[in-house]
């Protein structure tokens, strides 16, 4: 090999967000290796509800956005958000606004749901999907009513993943 290839901008954001996730696996099975599955779903939903909150900061920041109380303007930041770090070559879903200070988040298609499949864990995995979207709205300064439950991947039993996501 004479020469390195020089990667595009949109490969070296696939090769970096792809590093990403891999680690993120690798850190999740090691934890539930260590300590157990349910340390490592209390540890990963907690950890990507932080991690997740700088996401948003950035987005709302380059923005022009430090706060918001407005969902109208959530759900547009919440749109550059998953562009940028969860886009739909990853998943597919949709949101629709269902009130003045609520919306349903529906994913047909999900990577976590087909990784989880994948390492054998879809029956103890606890989705943490919707910890991101909570972290999402306590960076952007309109919190949750409700943190979200701990529960399965609906995908993963069969099941429709839809959820309504209301704010205080």
């Amino acid at each position: 090999m004479n020469e390195v290839r020089k990667f595009t901008p949109e490969e070296r954001e696939a090769l970096v967000r792809r590093a990403w996730y891999s680690h993120d696996a690798r850190w999740f099975a090691a934890v539930a290796f260590e300590h157990g599955i349910e340390a490592a779903n209390r540890a990963n939903r907690r950890a990507l509800r932080a991690a997740t909150a700088g996401e948003m900061r950035a987005v709302a920041r380059a923005n022009g956005v430090e706060k918001t109380d407005d969902l109208g303007e959530f759900l547009t930041l919440f749109e550059a958000a998953a562009a940028v770090f969860v886009p739909g070559s990853m998943m597919e879903y949709t949101v629709e606004r269902t009130g003045d200070r609520s919306y349903d988040v529906s994913f047909q298609r999900c990577f976590v749901h087909e990784n989880i499949v994948k390492a054998g864990i879809a029956g103890q995995y606890e989705c943490a999907v919707f910890d991101r979207v909570a972290g999402w709205h306590d960076a952007a300064g309109l919190p949750l009513a409700e943190d979200p439950p701990a529960l399965p991947c609906a995908l993963a039993q069969g099941q429709e993943c839809r959820r309504t996501m209301t704010v205080q």
